[in-house]
């Protein structure tokens, strides 16, 4: 059946805050970050962040038909979020859902010369996202679905993945195509002590796109491996052994 609508993106979404640091000789900054201390910086930019805006607005520019499902708060910078998506596209703003209870997610970006940035992260209406949350009846109406980055919302990894299984079971009885776009989990978070090998097997069979990034799936599957592949390469029949093994999970 042909279908109306191209693709809906749904999942992480934020607020990137840049205040401007370029005034700062490259390498000094943080060490002028002093408990008591004003500097002086430039103007703040905003910009929509996450893969719910990043990819969605992608698509959009290569013509695609796109509707995000990403989840905000009522505030200002959920405000400021809505307006950037309607301003680009009213149909990528238009599928954003809004939460009373909980803050819109938030980065303020501290990206200084000489320095690699530091991302100061509010989660947010991230972490509160659930199967509800998504239209599935719109859902039907697309050809595929675009899901990114549960390591970084929390009830997608909790109670070993079943929301984000329930998400994948309720979008494939839809009959559309079905993509998952995975992230790296923080360092001593609960994001990296959940059973990632757990929440694939519940997930994959219901997902026909995933492709995540090498470190990624080191990480959710071999944390030994994950951790020497700084000082080391990783061989080819390594890597076919992992895509086996994902197979497997997908096919449980």
């Amino acid at each position: 059946m042909m279908k109306d609508i191209d693709v809906v993106v749904a999942g992480h979404l934020c607020l990137d805050l840049y205040p401007d640091l370029s005034s700062f000789e490259p390498g000094v900054f943080f060490n002028r970050l002093l408990p008591g201390k004003l500097l002086s910086v430039g103007n703040m930019s905003f910009c929509t962040g996450g893969p719910v805006s990043n990819t969605g607005l992608a698509l959009a520019k290569l013509g695609m038909t796109v509707r995000s499902m990403g989840k905000i708060g009522q505030d200002a910078f959920g405000e400021i979020i809505s307006r950037i998506l309607n301003e680009f596209n009213p149909s990528i703003g238009s599928g954003l859902i809004t939460s009373s209870n909980t803050g819109s997610s938030y980065t303020v970006i501290l990206s200084a010369p000489g320095i690699d940035r530091v991302f100061l992260n509010y989660p947010g209406t991230n972490d509160t996202f659930v199967p509800d949350d998504i239209d599935y009846e719109l859902v039907a109406r697309f050809s595929l679905f675009h899901f990114n980055y549960p390591p970084l919302m929390r009830k997608m990894f909790a109670d070993g993945g079943y929301n984000l299984a329930e998400i994948y079971h309720r979008v494939k009885e839809c009959g559309v195509i079905t993509s998952l776009d995975m992230a790296l989990p923080g360092p001593n978070s609960d994001a990296e002590r959940a059973d990632w090998a757990e929440i694939l097997e519940k997930t994959l069979p219901y997902v026909d796109i995933f492709a995540p990034s090498i470190e990624e799936i080191l990480f959710m599957l071999d944390k030994d491996a994950f951790y020497q592949l700084a000082i080391t390469l990783i061989r080819k029949e390594y890597i076919e052994c992992l895509a086996e093994f994902i197979n497997q999970l997908s096919n449980q």
